[in-house]
């Protein structure tokens, strides 16, 4: 009886899938890698919506360069640029785009989904932070195929100027 079910349990189209995608993984190269990008805004448009005090909404790009600050040299000196949209009612809200690393023929997409909060330091001046998620929708060049994930938090230094740092997988 054993036997038998063990059978019926090996022949299931999910324990297959499950085999495929176990004998497939263990092709894959995961590789930890993380980065830290100084950027400053382009473009940047602001439309004020006007139901409440404070709410607008904001499209932007901003350009910058990539510091590999993993083990493994992840596109270190690659150029980068972000574009994206935020809704804040007061510095604060939804934010969400892509942040694309580009280094000769090599290229990542990743696609962001995060929160931009503001508080105000004592003296009165706004402290503004990002934070969220992301994950790979196109690589490129000798990336070309990957997947991957992590999690991003960032900073104004300026008005005009941000610094992000983010970490991750790539699994080519």
């Amino acid at each position: 009886m054993r036997t038998r079910a063990v059978r019926i349990l090996l022949a299931s189209p999910v324990v297959a899938v499950v085999l495929g995608i176990a004998s497939a993984g263990a092709q894959a190269q995961v590789n930890a890698m993380s980065g830290k990008a100084t950027m400053k805004y382009s473009t940047r448009t602001v439309v004020p919506v006007g139901d409440v005090d404070g709410h607008a909404l904001m499209v932007g790009e901003a350009s910058g360069s990539n510091t590999s600050t993993g083990k493994w040299d992840f596109m270190g000196g690659a150029a980068a640029t972000a574009i994206g949209t935020t809704d804040l009612t007061k510095g604060n809200g939804p934010q969400s785009g892509y942040f694309i690393l580009s280094k000769g023929d090599d290229k990542t997409v990743a696609k962001i989904s995060g929160t931009v909060k503001t508080v105000l330091s004592a003296e009165g001046k706004p402290l503004t932070s990002m934070s969220g998620e992301w994950k790979y929708v196109m690589c490129g060049g000798v990336y070309a195929g990957c997947t991957g994930q992590g999690v991003y938090q960032g900073n104004f230094i300026s008005q005009d100027e941000y610094v992000v740092e983010f970490k991750g997988i790539l699994v080519q």
